[in-house]
């Protein structure tokens, strides 16, 4: 039988470390055995720029503008080390759920909709 160890890794002080690099995108991509993170940069002015650039759209449906960003960070990671994630992505996502939720009702109260 297998001997089992578990272990907990704990990162750097935030107050010791290098600054964080910003992300405001990521993509998740599979193959095999592995998962890829790639976290992604776009300049917002970029956008904004693009916007006021085009013509307004009309009612037919227009093919998804694409936008160069810049690859912050790529994380390859085996799928069984991404596995052990679910339970802890599934807290989260439900947390969020209902952070919406309540947002959204404040939304709704303070606006009398």
């Amino acid at each position: 039988m297998a001997k089992q160890l578990q272990f907990k890794v704990v990162g750097e002080d935030p107050r010791a470390c290098a600054a964080p690099l910003f992300s405001n995108f990521v993509g998740i991509s599979h193959s095999g055995k592995e998962v890829q993170f790639e976290f992604l940069f776009l300049d917002i002015n970029v956008v904004a720029q693009q916007l006021q650039t085009e013509p307004e759209a009309e009612a037919e449906v227009i093919e998804p503008k694409p936008f160069e960003a810049k690859t912050v960070a790529k994380v390859v990671v085996p799928s069984w080390a991404f596995m052990q994630l679910r339970e802890h992505l599934n807290t989260i996502f439900e947390k969020l759920a209902v952070q919406d939720e309540q947002e959204e009702a404040s939304k709704e109260r303070k606006h009398g909709i």
